[in-house]
Protein backbone atom coordinates (compact mmCIF):
# COMPACT_ATOMS: atom_id res chain seq x y z
CA UNK A 1 0.00 0.00 0.00
CA UNK A 2 1.73 3.14 -1.02
CA UNK A 3 1.66 6.88 1.02
CA UNK A 4 -0.30 8.22 -1.54
CA UNK A 5 -3.22 5.95 -0.91
CA UNK A 6 -2.82 4.75 2.77
CA UNK A 7 -2.62 8.83 4.15
CA UNK A 8 -0.86 8.07 7.19
CA UNK A 9 -0.67 4.68 9.21
CA UNK A 10 0.37 3.57 12.60
CA UNK A 11 0.36 -0.14 13.06
CA UNK A 12 -3.14 -0.21 10.88
CA UNK A 13 -4.93 1.22 13.68
CA UNK A 14 -4.34 4.84 12.86
CA UNK A 15 -5.49 6.65 9.39
CA UNK A 16 -6.28 10.49 8.43
CA UNK A 17 -9.09 10.88 6.22
CA UNK A 18 -10.12 13.74 4.49
CA UNK A 19 -12.77 13.82 6.50
CA UNK A 20 -11.26 13.97 9.92
CA UNK A 21 -11.10 17.54 11.18
CA UNK A 22 -7.33 18.48 12.59
CA UNK A 23 -8.56 19.67 15.52
CA UNK A 24 -7.34 19.30 18.97
CA UNK A 25 -8.80 20.46 22.50
CA UNK A 26 -7.03 22.33 24.75
CA UNK A 27 -8.19 21.87 28.79
CA UNK A 28 -11.29 24.36 29.39
CA UNK A 29 -10.58 24.72 33.21
CA UNK A 30 -7.14 25.32 33.44
CA UNK A 31 -4.16 26.13 31.04
CA UNK A 32 -1.09 25.20 31.10
CA UNK A 33 1.73 26.94 29.14
CA UNK A 34 5.93 25.91 29.08
CA UNK A 35 7.80 29.30 29.29
CA UNK A 36 11.54 29.42 28.34
CA UNK A 37 13.18 32.49 29.73
CA UNK A 38 16.99 32.86 28.32
CA UNK A 39 19.69 36.13 29.17
CA UNK A 40 22.10 36.46 26.75
CA UNK A 41 21.23 32.89 25.10
CA UNK A 42 21.06 31.09 28.62
CA UNK A 43 18.31 29.84 30.41
CA UNK A 44 17.13 31.64 33.63
CA UNK A 45 16.32 29.68 36.29
CA UNK A 46 15.05 30.41 39.90
CA UNK A 47 12.10 32.61 38.76
CA UNK A 48 8.58 32.22 40.51
CA UNK A 49 5.13 32.75 39.82
CA UNK A 50 5.44 36.26 40.79
CA UNK A 51 8.05 36.97 38.17
CA UNK A 52 5.95 36.23 35.41
CA UNK A 53 3.21 38.21 33.54
CA UNK A 54 0.59 36.56 31.49
CA UNK A 55 -2.43 37.42 29.79
CA UNK A 56 -5.36 35.20 28.43
CA UNK A 57 -6.94 37.49 25.23
CA UNK A 58 -5.65 40.36 26.69
CA UNK A 59 -6.68 39.84 30.20
CA UNK A 60 -4.21 39.25 33.26
CA UNK A 61 -4.02 36.12 34.61
CA UNK A 62 -3.70 34.93 38.52
CA UNK A 63 -0.89 32.18 37.86
CA UNK A 64 -0.63 29.30 40.58
CA UNK A 65 2.67 28.66 42.18
CA UNK A 66 5.39 26.65 40.32
CA UNK A 67 5.81 23.38 41.84
CA UNK A 68 9.30 22.60 42.63
CA UNK A 69 8.99 19.00 41.68
CA UNK A 70 10.45 18.49 37.85
CA UNK A 71 6.92 17.53 35.69
CA UNK A 72 7.33 14.38 33.80
CA UNK A 73 7.75 14.52 29.72
CA UNK A 74 6.23 12.10 27.10
CA UNK A 75 8.93 12.24 24.24
CA UNK A 76 7.78 11.21 20.69
CA UNK A 77 10.45 10.52 18.59
CA UNK A 78 10.04 10.84 15.08
CA UNK A 79 13.44 10.18 13.01
CA UNK A 80 13.51 10.50 8.82
CA UNK A 81 13.95 7.10 7.68
CA UNK A 82 14.07 8.04 3.64
CA UNK A 83 17.15 7.34 1.04
CA UNK A 84 19.00 10.13 2.17
CA UNK A 85 19.45 9.21 5.77
CA UNK A 86 22.33 5.93 5.05
CA UNK A 87 25.63 5.34 6.07
CA UNK A 88 27.29 7.40 8.77
CA UNK A 89 24.51 9.59 9.05
CA UNK A 90 22.05 7.04 10.46
CA UNK A 91 24.18 5.40 12.91
CA UNK A 92 24.96 9.60 14.03
CA UNK A 93 21.00 9.49 14.12
CA UNK A 94 20.35 6.59 15.97
CA UNK A 95 23.55 7.22 18.57
CA UNK A 96 21.81 10.94 19.03
CA UNK A 97 18.75 9.46 19.65
CA UNK A 98 19.93 6.52 21.68
CA UNK A 99 21.49 9.72 24.02
CA UNK A 100 18.48 11.40 24.16
CA UNK A 101 16.49 8.59 25.26
CA UNK A 102 19.42 8.02 27.99
CA UNK A 103 18.55 11.51 29.77
CA UNK A 104 15.03 10.69 30.08
CA UNK A 105 14.41 9.95 34.00
CA UNK A 106 11.96 7.20 35.70
CA UNK A 107 8.13 7.49 34.69
CA UNK A 108 8.67 9.68 31.70
CA UNK A 109 7.59 7.80 28.60
CA UNK A 110 8.70 7.39 25.19
CA UNK A 111 7.73 6.58 21.73
CA UNK A 112 9.29 5.73 18.42
CA UNK A 113 7.87 7.00 14.88
CA UNK A 114 10.31 6.45 12.05
CA UNK A 115 9.03 8.05 8.16
CA UNK A 116 9.96 7.14 4.99
CA UNK A 117 7.18 7.51 2.37
CA UNK A 118 5.27 5.71 5.09
CA UNK A 119 4.96 6.13 8.95
CA UNK A 120 6.06 3.51 11.17
CA UNK A 121 4.72 3.16 14.80
CA UNK A 122 8.15 0.97 16.39
CA UNK A 123 7.29 1.70 19.57
CA UNK A 124 4.07 2.94 21.19
CA UNK A 125 4.74 5.24 24.34
CA UNK A 126 5.57 3.37 27.16
CA UNK A 127 8.08 4.07 30.40
CA UNK A 128 10.66 1.00 28.97
CA UNK A 129 13.23 3.13 27.62
CA UNK A 130 15.45 0.48 26.46
CA UNK A 131 12.02 -1.21 23.75
CA UNK A 132 12.48 2.29 22.59
CA UNK A 133 16.06 1.58 22.36
CA UNK A 134 16.11 -1.45 20.84
CA UNK A 135 13.30 -0.09 18.08
CA UNK A 136 16.04 2.20 17.02
CA UNK A 137 17.42 -0.86 15.35
CA UNK A 138 14.49 -1.08 13.03
CA UNK A 139 14.81 2.29 11.99
CA UNK A 140 16.46 1.40 7.83
CA UNK A 141 16.41 4.30 5.05
CA UNK A 142 14.25 3.88 1.97
CA UNK A 143 11.96 5.91 0.05
CA UNK A 144 10.77 9.14 -0.07
CA UNK A 145 9.67 11.57 2.78
CA UNK A 146 6.32 11.84 4.80
CA UNK A 147 7.82 14.18 6.95
CA UNK A 148 4.18 16.59 7.22
CA UNK A 149 2.15 13.07 7.64
CA UNK A 150 4.46 11.84 10.49
CA UNK A 151 4.42 15.12 12.74
CA UNK A 152 0.48 14.55 12.18
CA UNK A 153 0.93 10.90 13.55
CA UNK A 154 2.57 12.16 16.50
CA UNK A 155 0.54 14.39 17.46
CA UNK A 156 -2.46 11.82 16.99
CA UNK A 157 0.05 9.53 19.32
CA UNK A 158 -0.47 11.05 22.31
CA UNK A 159 -2.97 10.80 24.65
CA UNK A 160 -4.68 14.56 25.77
CA UNK A 161 -4.60 14.83 29.30
CA UNK A 162 -2.04 16.85 31.84
CA UNK A 163 1.40 16.02 31.30
CA UNK A 164 3.89 17.55 29.45
CA UNK A 165 4.47 16.34 25.83
CA UNK A 166 7.69 16.83 23.61
CA UNK A 167 7.95 16.23 19.71
CA UNK A 168 11.18 15.83 18.43
CA UNK A 169 11.52 15.60 14.44
CA UNK A 170 14.44 14.83 12.51
CA UNK A 171 14.45 15.57 8.93
CA UNK A 172 17.65 16.44 6.74
CA UNK A 173 15.70 17.16 3.63
CA UNK A 174 12.27 18.54 1.87
CA UNK A 175 8.72 16.58 2.47
CA UNK A 176 7.95 15.07 -1.22
CA UNK A 177 5.59 12.57 -0.28
CA UNK A 178 3.01 13.67 2.32
CA UNK A 179 -0.78 13.36 1.62
CA UNK A 180 -1.73 15.92 4.23
CA UNK A 181 -0.71 19.92 3.91
CA UNK A 182 2.06 21.45 6.31
CA UNK A 183 -0.52 24.46 7.02
CA UNK A 184 -3.30 21.67 7.98
CA UNK A 185 -0.71 20.20 10.39
CA UNK A 186 1.03 23.45 11.47
CA UNK A 187 -2.90 24.05 12.45
CA UNK A 188 -3.68 21.21 14.37
CA UNK A 189 0.21 21.52 16.32
CA UNK A 190 -0.86 24.67 17.12
CA UNK A 191 -3.96 22.95 18.63
CA UNK A 192 -2.31 21.01 21.02
CA UNK A 193 -1.15 21.11 24.04
CA UNK A 194 2.55 19.16 22.55
CA UNK A 195 6.00 21.32 21.71
CA UNK A 196 7.28 20.68 18.61
CA UNK A 197 11.20 21.00 18.26
CA UNK A 198 13.22 19.72 14.99
CA UNK A 199 16.66 18.96 14.52
CA UNK A 200 17.78 19.58 11.14
CA UNK A 201 21.42 18.99 9.47
CA UNK A 202 22.17 22.42 7.48
CA UNK A 203 22.11 22.00 3.76
CA UNK A 204 21.62 24.29 0.74
CA UNK A 205 19.59 27.76 2.19
CA UNK A 206 17.23 28.00 -0.57
CA UNK A 207 16.14 24.99 -0.20
CA UNK A 208 15.30 24.26 3.55
CA UNK A 209 12.01 22.85 4.51
CA UNK A 210 9.72 25.94 6.15
CA UNK A 211 7.77 23.25 7.95
CA UNK A 212 10.19 22.64 10.87
CA UNK A 213 10.13 26.36 11.81
CA UNK A 214 6.52 27.15 11.22
CA UNK A 215 5.67 24.13 13.78
CA UNK A 216 8.26 25.15 16.59
CA UNK A 217 6.71 28.82 16.25
CA UNK A 218 2.89 27.81 16.42
CA UNK A 219 3.95 25.23 19.54
CA UNK A 220 6.57 27.38 21.40
CA UNK A 221 9.05 25.17 20.79
CA UNK A 222 12.81 25.16 18.30
CA UNK A 223 14.68 24.11 15.74
CA UNK A 224 18.26 23.14 16.08
CA UNK A 225 20.30 22.83 13.46
CA UNK A 226 23.44 20.58 13.07
CA UNK A 227 26.33 21.31 10.55
CA UNK A 228 26.87 18.03 9.78
CA UNK A 229 25.81 14.68 11.30
CA UNK A 230 28.60 14.19 13.97
CA UNK A 231 26.70 17.13 15.49
CA UNK A 232 23.35 15.22 15.83
CA UNK A 233 24.10 13.87 19.34
CA UNK A 234 25.23 17.25 20.52
CA UNK A 235 21.80 18.86 19.22
CA UNK A 236 19.91 16.52 20.80
CA UNK A 237 20.99 16.97 24.07
CA UNK A 238 20.06 20.28 23.16
CA UNK A 239 16.36 19.48 22.68
CA UNK A 240 16.79 17.49 26.70
CA UNK A 241 18.54 20.47 28.39
CA UNK A 242 15.71 23.20 26.71
CA UNK A 243 13.11 20.97 27.76
CA UNK A 244 14.58 20.73 31.25
CA UNK A 245 15.18 24.32 31.76
CA UNK A 246 11.28 25.06 30.58
CA UNK A 247 9.14 26.85 33.70
CA UNK A 248 5.33 25.35 33.10
CA UNK A 249 2.90 28.29 34.01
CA UNK A 250 -0.64 27.00 34.90
CA UNK A 251 -3.95 29.10 35.54
CA UNK A 252 -7.95 28.98 35.21
CA UNK A 253 -8.75 31.55 32.78
CA UNK A 254 -10.60 34.79 33.87
CA UNK A 255 -12.07 37.13 30.82
CA UNK A 256 -14.18 36.07 28.13
CA UNK A 257 -14.66 32.38 28.26
CA UNK A 258 -15.70 32.11 24.55
CA UNK A 259 -14.57 28.99 22.22
CA UNK A 260 -12.49 29.75 19.88
CA UNK A 261 -8.23 30.88 19.03
CA UNK A 262 -7.06 32.77 22.90
CA UNK A 263 -3.65 34.53 22.75
CA UNK A 264 -1.60 34.00 25.19
CA UNK A 265 1.25 36.90 25.80
CA UNK A 266 3.75 35.82 28.85
CA UNK A 267 6.47 38.26 29.96
CA UNK A 268 8.94 38.31 32.61
CA UNK A 269 8.88 41.08 34.84
CA UNK A 270 11.24 44.47 35.67
CA UNK A 271 13.19 42.89 32.06
CA UNK A 272 14.76 39.51 33.31
CA UNK A 273 15.20 37.86 30.43
CA UNK A 274 13.43 37.14 27.08
CA UNK A 275 10.52 34.62 26.86
CA UNK A 276 9.41 32.35 24.12
CA UNK A 277 5.87 30.60 25.04
CA UNK A 278 3.32 29.33 22.51
CA UNK A 279 1.43 31.89 21.24
CA UNK A 280 -1.90 30.86 22.34
CA UNK A 281 -4.77 28.03 22.39
CA UNK A 282 -7.62 26.53 21.08
CA UNK A 283 -10.78 26.56 23.11
CA UNK A 284 -13.27 23.73 22.10
CA UNK A 285 -16.94 24.58 22.06
CA UNK A 286 -18.43 22.98 25.09
CA UNK A 287 -20.81 19.64 24.82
Amino acid sequence: MTACLAGVLLAGTLQASPQAPLVFRAEVGVVRVEVLVTRDGSPVGGLAARDFELRDAGVLQELEPILEEHTPVDAVLVLDASGSVDGPKLAALKAAAAGFLDGLRSGEQAALLAFDHEVRLLQPLTTDVAAVRAALGHVSPRGHTALVDAVYAALRLRAPGDRRTAIVVFSDGIDTQSWLTAPDVVTAAGRSNATVYAVTVRGRRDVREPFPDDLARATGGRVFEATTERDLRARFLDVLEDLRARYVLRYTPRGPDAPGWHAVEVRVKKGRGDVLARPGYWRAVAE
